[in-house]
């Protein structure tokens, strides 16, 4: 009889990297284990995944969250799960209380998919004082983080023991993005069927981390030498105002353009030159392998975690310091005026791309996972 997993978290709804990646395990992880995942909000438009749904249609509200923990503890007891995976501090916090007060015995494994340090150091204070607080306790017997980086700062800033945390990188699926990028572009030909046209992309939510502002200010200056430019952001998010606004007044209205979300990014990827990701900080950014797998050269700021592992410490693209706009137009420039080296990088980036393959990425998920049932 398969071994029973459950998987925790907030949502699966599209959009978000973690749900992305918990959804896409389930895919393999089901070949080998009984999956079922178990989400505290109803979601509208969800990954693909296998295995059992079920979902707590939980409200937003605040006091309605002190009832997470029974909810929980409900569908935990009629599972019955040999391990437990929750995704997300938030959702990982929540699960171990409700470990911890009804004494639920059944293994804990919690992943980490961001910066704790800088992700929690303003609105969710309260986030970094339980993960210094509990995860080192016994009622977590595993840590997963996505990031070298990230296993470090538990290690040294939360005096997490070393033996209690693994490291594996996020994977891609790159036979799908192979076959999605393939696709038409039937809006905005004239950009992106116009060889004459350098294109830069991004791709993230319009927040203030992803540093879109900084991006925008700083392709004003790249314009002004490549006067045959365009800047795309894919993504949506609350800052969309804001910089419609900036782009307005840097008068580059005709040369970014602000797509919104896309059901194929990929598509739009593939038909440009040149991607950057303009991130203040990161914990394991996907987007970065998926430019890796649409062959496109790559320009990312240095940001704490994430990026420099992906991109082996600048061999397979360019790092550039995340305060320093005068490095990241220069690092455009230096990309766009030079097709050897854009093919140079392009080739590269199909290289490592296969490290981060899914089917691999999956293996070390199902071996680590074999050995805690032992």
């Amino acid at each position: 009889m398969k071994k029973k997993i459950l998987i925790i978290i907030p949502s699966l709804d599209v959009g978000g990297g973690a749900e992305k990646i918990a959804a896409s395990l389930t895919n393999r992880l089901s070949e080998k284990f009984k999956i079922y995942i178990l989400t505290f909000y109803k979601s509208k438009n969800i990954y693909p995944y296998k295995g059992v749904y079920i979902t707590l249609k939980q409200n937003l509200k605040t006091w309605q969250k002190l009832f997470l923990p029974f909810k929980i503890y409900k569908k935990i007891k009629s599972i019955a799960p040999d391990i437990i995976i929750s995704f997300m501090d938030y959702t990982s916090i929540i699960t171990f209380f409700t470990k911890f007060i009804f004494q639920i015995k059944v293994p804990l494994i919690v992943c980490s998919h961001t910066n704790p340090i800088i992700a929690y150091r303003n609105k969710l204070w309260y986030l970094k004082f339980f993960i210094k607080l509990v995860y080192p306790l016994k009622w977590i017997n595993k840590i997963v983080t996505v990031s070298l980086g990230t296993q470090y700062m538990f290690e040294k800033i939360f005096k997490i023991k070393h033996n209690k945390i693994k490291t594996i990188y996020n994977g891609i699926n790159i036979n799908e993005i192979q076959k999605l990028k393939n696709e038409k572009v039937s809006d905005y030909n004239n950009i992106f069927y116009n060889n004459d046209v350098i294109k830069f992309i991004t791709i993230g939510s319009l927040r203030k981390v992803k540093g879109h502002d900084s991006l925008i200010n700083s392709y004003l200056s790249v314009k002004n030498h490549l006067p045959n430019s365009k800047l795309i952001i894919i993504g949506d998010g609350p800052l969309r105002k804001e910089l419609e606004q900036l782009i307005e007044k840097l008068a580059l209205k005709d040369d970014v353009l602000l797509m919104g979300l896309r059901k194929n990014p990929y598509k739009y990827m593939a038909k440009s030159d040149i991607f950057v990701l303009s991130s203040k900080y990161e914990g394991f950014p996907n987007v970065l392998l998926e430019a890796l797998a649409c062959g496109l050269p790559i320009i990312s700021t240095d940001c704490e975690t994430g990026p420099r592992e992906i991109l082996d410490h600048g061999k397979y693209g360019l790092l550039v310091d995340e305060n320093n706009f005068d490095d990241l137009i220069n690092n455009m420039l230096l990309l766009a005026k030079n097709q050897d080296l854009m093919k140079k990088y392009s080739i590269l980036s199909l290289e490592r791309a296969e490290y981060f393959d899914f089917n691999h990425v999956s293996g070390k998920w199902i071996k680590f996972l074999e050995t805690q049932f032992k």
